[in-house]
């Protein structure tokens, strides 16, 4: 019989930030960026929460809402460095931890010596105690409904601070527990799907799995009908996945004042080109995918990608094809609020010469950026791109090509 433990750390970067200066504890404060910056909230304690301001909210508008907000600016390091530090108390435990996000693990404790119950509580009491963190756990039989229980659980339980939450669903009620809960409770059901749902009158996980399943099936395909009965009734065999590789990675920029420069733009899809190429380094992962995203002053977005016709780890790669999709997207003329690269199509492919390129000019940019990887990691911070860009930024003509995708 298995047994599943979703663990989420809450109001996480809060609680780092809180852990940092513990003057913060119980007031109102959002890790965010400048509101003249067009910040947004990474984070909101639970006091602010109070106030409307949840992840996502303009700090502009967090200000409004609550005119004594603390504004504490993101330190992403240190909350890495905090969330290894609980993954290492989780993995004390067993070795079967998946780590979904900076914030979130399932761990499989099925067949271990001590209870689940008894080690979800050792796990909040050493994480509280030794790492000053708060953690609330769900426990299933599988991902899905441990993860649904956590968000009841803390729903339940908020207090306070911090809701340390602790919610168990034995086996053989997944399908009872889930029939009064909301549809949009489950992490597979989005928005859109929400929407469909409502539409045709149906609310709950429970109508789902029993009272409405011919409308279910009438409304979507086959596929999607079966996932929906089948998740609404509480049963997911998606098995643990550790050490999962990511499936892309994204940078974005939105920048203080919406902008037609053509300099500030191009070297700003430089700089983020290569630091989506010292993150592949790091990863030691290649790329066959790049991607460029851009919202406009209007706030509409458009976003194109393109194959790159070999896999790379390198930034000049990336930053020419992305530059080809930027000419595409943009006239040089309509004002740009936010940019943003991404990469996809990721593994560990071995590194190959086009037909025309030198061996000798391919090591050199190699042995570059390996350079510049280590004297990141020395100083600890990013190098400037700035004389790169200069260089390397082109004279504008839009492009009359359009990329795949």
């Amino acid at each position: 019989m298995r047994t599943i433990m979703h663990v989420d750390l809450d109001a996480f970067f809060c609680a780092v930030e809180q852990r940092r200066n513990p003057t913060l504890a119980g007031k109102a404060f959002v890790v965010a960026g400048r509101a003249d910056e067009r910040g947004v909230v990474a984070t909101a304690s639970y006091a602010a929460r109070a106030y409307g301001i949840k992840a996502g909210t303009p700090t502009s508008r967090a200000q409004q809402l609550c005119r004594d907000i603390i504004v504490v600016r993101p330190r992403y390091s240190d909350y890495a460095a905090a969330a290894a530090e609980v993954m290492q108390v989780l993995l004390s435990e067993t070795s079967l931890v998946e780590q979904a996000s900076i914030d979130e693990a399932y761990v499989d404790l099925s067949n271990l010596r001590d209870s689940a119950m008894q080690i979800a509580q050792r796990v909040q009491t050493r994480v509280a105690h030794e790492l000053h963190l708060s953690l609330s756990c769900g426990i299933a039989s599988n991902k899905l409904v441990a993860k649904a229980a956590t968000d009841i659980g803390k729903k339940q339980a908020r207090s306070g601070n911090m809701p340390r939450a602790l919610y168990a669903v034995p086996t053989g009620t997944e399908a009872r527990f889930l029939a009064p809960l909301p549809v949009d409770t489950l992490c597979g059901i989005g928005p859109k799907t929400t929407q469909r749902l409502q539409a045709l009158g149906i609310a709950t996980l429970g109508e789902i799995a029993w009272t409405r399943e011919a409308d279910i099936r009438a409304n979507f395909s086959p596929r999607q009908a079966n996932e929906l009965i089948r998740w609404a009734r509480g049963i997911d065999h998606t098995p643990l996945v550790f050490a999962r590789p990511p499936k892309s990675l994204s940078h974005e920029t939105t920048f203080m004042r919406d902008t037609n420069d053509v300099m500030v733009v191009e070297s700003t899809v430089l700089t983020l080109a290569y630091e989506l190429a010292r993150r592949l380094q790091r990863k030691q992962l290649r790329c066959y995918v790049v991607s460029c995203r851009i919202r406009w002053d209007m706030r509409e977005a458009v976003a194109r990608q393109a194959r790159l016709p070999r896999a790379t780890d390198r930034g000049d790669e990336i930053y020419a094809r992305v530059h080809d999709i930027l000419r595409y997207l943009w006239d040089g003329k309509r004002t740009i609020r936010l940019v943003g690269v991404g990469v996809s199509q990721l593994g560990d492919f071995p590194a190959q010469l086009g037909l025309w390129d030198s061996p000798v000019s391919d090591g050199a940019e190699q042995q570059a950026q390996t350079v510049i990887v280590a004297a990141e990691q020395f100083l600890g911070r990013p190098l400037s791109t700035h004389r790169l860009a200069q260089s390397a930024t082109k004279r504008w003509t839009p492009h009359d090509l359009a990329p795949e995708g």
